[in-house]
């Protein structure tokens, strides 16, 4: 039977993120696996209309302390509500689509990416496309987008 040892889960702190990672705590659990939880800052709004930093530094310095503190929290929640530890959170900056279905993974030694499906509408879809999609077309490894709870009833908001 096929177990998966490394699984992947970015959370962008919206409903359909956290409902992935709730998925992938008990599909975890089940595999004796280990969880990996990543956040992705998106540097380029960062980027002032010239491509630079500049004086955007301390707003990038602050997305970042606040992404870690969300991770952490999310871990820490995992071990006292869930009871499960083999977990590791990560913080990365840069473009999430590569960083999430290519960089990480490969990182990582991912078998499995569980993420929440896209939360854009379908014209944001159009025009910039999702980390959703884009991982399923790209990654070299299984990834299934959650769209249900853990009872596999439709996730209602």
């Amino acid at each position: 039977m096929l177990e998966y040892k490394k699984i992947l889960v970015p959370v962008d702190g919206s409903p359909n993120g956290e409902l992935a990672l709730k998925k992938a705590i008990f599909v975890a659990k089940r595999n004796h696996a280990h969880l990996d939880i990543l956040t992705v800052i998106q540097s380029s709004r960062f980027l002032d209309v010239y491509g630079h930093m500049g004086t955007n530094m301390d707003y990038v310095e602050v997305s970042l302390r606040r992404a870690k503190e969300y991770v952490e929290d999310l871990k820490d929640q995992i071990k006292r509500k869930y009871d499960f530890d083999d977990v590791d959170v990560h913080v990365e900056a840069g473009d999430p689509k590569s960083i999430v279905a290519t960089e990480m993974p490969k990182e990582l030694g991912t078998d499995l990416i569980m993420m929440g499906s896209t939360g854009l509408n379908a014209l944001q879809r159009a025009m910039i496309g999702s980390v959703a999609d884009y991982a399923v077309r790209i990654a070299l490894m299984d990834v299934l987008l959650v769209r249900t709870g853990i009872d596999n009833l439709p996730y209602s908001k």
